[in-house]
């Protein structure tokens, strides 16, 4: 036995595991900036921006709903828990998603475009790599 290994078979020691914090700070900080987008939207008084107002406002809760199941950690191996978590974060993400392309379609159509076509170009070219990287018995 090295030293150090005894720690594992201890049976004082038991050292529970640890959840890492990322999620729940990356969640909090999308929801703070979810929020702040909605507020400036709110507080340009455009009239074209109502509809991005509604779809930001829709996923505020989605988002703290899912902020909540990483914080305790909610999620469990039940197909239920699965279903409830993915179904939360499809809402929280994709209304907000759709909230910040309407408010840049508003000020800017072009812009839009771009993301789209960016974010497309990207997905491809890391799904081409992914397919490349693949070992050659597992394509067939």
């Amino acid at each position: 036995m090295r030293p150090g290994e005894w720690i594992a078979y201890s049976p004082r020691r038991i050292i529970p595991p640890t959840r890492e914090p990322f999620p729940v700070l990356a969640i909090s900080g999308y929801l703070a900036f979810t929020a702040a987008i909605m507020l400036a939207v709110i507080a340009s008084e455009a009239a074209s921006n109502r509809p991005a107002v509604g779809l930001l406002a829709v996923s505020l809760p989605a988002l703290a709903a899912w902020l909540y199941i990483e914080s305790i950690g909610w999620a469990g191996p039940e197909l239920a828990s699965r279903i409830v978590h993915r179904a939360v974060v499809a809402v929280a993400l994709g209304f907000s998603l759709a909230g910040f392309l309407t408010v840049i379609w508003s000020f800017s159509r072009l812009a839009v475009f771009a993301i789209v076509l960016e974010t497309s170009v990207w997905y491809l070219a890391i799904s081409g790599l992914s397919y490349l990287r693949e070992e050659p018995d597992s394509r067939r």
